[in-house]
Formats: structure tokens, sequence, C-alpha cells
């Protein structure tokens, strides 16, 4: 099946790299996506009003009265315009951002790819999801210190779906909420991969991480999950703990790790009306993550039985 994300860019070596990334990914907007990448030193921006909200390495100027939002990437140069209601963007990079395409689209280029499938009506949300043996969809949400990859790594080994550790699309579906799953490896930390006790994987330099596809642990790939199980994460030394949530509660938890529902109040209210449906349809909990989910997996369900 052809991708609905159309790359556009004229030197073949970076389009190479660049399609792989996307047909990596795995995404099937609802509809077509476009993304114009030009080679060429981008001009530098001087005079801009526009508030600025920071993400890490990105920053991004967004305004209604402006329409569109920019897109600065603070390790090289490289901007990029995204069309202020339709999936289209234009991107420069320059010759040392094309240097660096691993981590450009790692940081830079995702966060692009975030508004312009928002503009489609697939809304970032910072967690993993799973699938249980029993078919139940779980989202995790929570920072990149809260244990979610490791569980997300854990989980694969014991035989769950795996979507993603760290990056999912919230979207409608026949009057669900559904998260899509950014495909990309399963990233741990060395005290992640030590408590998992697996060999192999693939070495991610740049952020020191190893990387697991879900099938190298025992698991399979989920495209796409229908949360019936919310866990906001934290680490803890003790063993694993559990309290339920209400809807309310839960909906604050995930406006909070959906930075961008604070941005283009068109888009915003889309977002918080998903974030609302999915509090409401799910039944959410708080969740301390402790050493013994290492020794005892099924802990984690018995938890919630």
């Amino acid at each position: 099946m052809a991708s609905k994300i159309h790359l556009l860019c004229s030197e073949p070596q970076v389009r190479a790299v660049l399609r792989a990334w996307l047909d990596r990914a795995q995404l099937d907007p609802p509809i077509p996506v476009w993304i114009d990448v030009r080679l060429e030193q981008p001009p530098t921006l001087t005079d801009d009003p526009r508030p600025v909200f920071r993400q890490p390495g990105v920053v991004v100027r967004a305004d209604p009265s402006d329409g569109g939002v920019h897109l600065t990437w603070e390790a090289a140069p490289a901007v990029a315009e995204v069309h202020a209601t339709q999936p289209q963007a234009c991107v420069t990079l320059s010759p040392s951002a094309a240097a660096r395409l691993d981590e450009c689209t790692d940081t830079f280029l995702v966060t692009v790819l975030i508004f312009l499938l928002r503009r489609t009506g697939w809304h970032h949300i910072h967690a993993a999801t799973a699938v249980d043996p029993a078919g139940r969809g779980w989202l995790l949400a929570g920072d990149g210190q809260a244990g979610k990859s490791t569980t997300a790594a854990l989980l694969a080994t014991q035989g769950w779906r795996v979507g993603t550790d760290d990056t999912a699309f919230l979207a409608p579906l026949n009057g669900c909420v559904t998260a899509v799953a950014y495909r990309a490896p399963i990233a741990l930390r060395p005290p992640g991969y030590r408590l998992l006790g697996r060999l192999g994987g693939t070495l991610l330099p740049r952020r020191r991480k190893l990387g697991y596809w879900p099938e190298e642990l025992g698991g399979r790939f989920a495209a796409r999950v229908v949360p019936d199980v919310i866990l906001f994460t934290s680490v803890g030394i003790g063993p694993t703990t559990a309290t339920p949530l209400g809807a309310r509660e839960s909906l604050a938890q995930l406006v909070r790790w959906s930075a961008w529902v604070m941005l283009e109040p068109d888009f915003a209210q889309q977002h918080l009306e998903l974030l609302a449906d999915l509090a409401r349809q799910a039944k959410s909990y708080r969740v301390t993550l402790g050493p013994d989910l290492f020794a005892r997996p099924a802990r984690l369900t018995e938890l919630l039985a």
C-alpha cells in the first residue's frame, strides 16, 4: 500500500534516508500529508513576535493571528513552516543538518510530523501503547523517566503486542478513541536492559540506549490500540502499587502528557475533546513501578483485576 505521507526532496541520498524513516514509522493518516524538503542554508528568523514554545532541541512559534507554525532546530540550522490548516510543510535543511539526519528525524522532523498529523485529526500524546493477551488495550503515559519503555519491553517479553514506548497519536474511530503507534525501537537505558536481563538490541549511540523491536523480545507490533486501561507511571524502589483515578483526575493527567494541546486553538479543542473522551472510555490508575515487576510480570494485571 502506498504511503499517504508524501515526501518531496531533490537530493537522492537525503530523500532515501527520510523515506526509510517515514516507512519505518508505519503511519497511515486518514488524508494525505505532504513534506517538501529543501537542501540550502535556511534564512535567519529576525522578526517574529509570536510566543516561543520550547521542546528539547526544537523551538516552536505558533499564533492564531498569524496562522501556521514555524519550527527551528537548535542542533543545526534547519527550519520548517507548517501550513495553518492543511497537512503541508516546507522544511529547509542546511548542509550541517543534512549531515545529521538520524538525529534530525528523532527530534526536529518528528515534531514537524506531529503538527502535520494534527491537521489530519491525529493528536500527539507522550505515551506507550500495548495490547494484553486478553485483548485489552493499554496506554502508559508519563515522562522520560517514568518507566514506560522498560515496562513496554517487559510486556513484549510476555507475549503482549506493543505499539510504541513513547510517541502515540489519538484519533477517533467508530465512536472510540484509538491510539496510533509511531513505530520505533523500544529504547532502554542501561538500568532498564539490565533489569530486563536481555542481550542483543541495537545501539542508539546519540541517546546512549539500546533499541529493541517488540518482535525481538517475543511480542508483536500493535499499530492501533483502543485503550481500556490507562496507567500514569512513575518508578519507585518498593513494590509495584496501583491507585484508581476518576475521569476528572485522568483528564488532568492526560493533558499534562499532551503538550501541544496548549497551542493552536482550533486544533486544541479537538485535542481536548479526544482526551476527555479517552478519560471516560478507559479505567485509569496511578501506578508506581517497582523492581518486583521483573520477577513477577503478572503483578501489573493482578493489581488491576
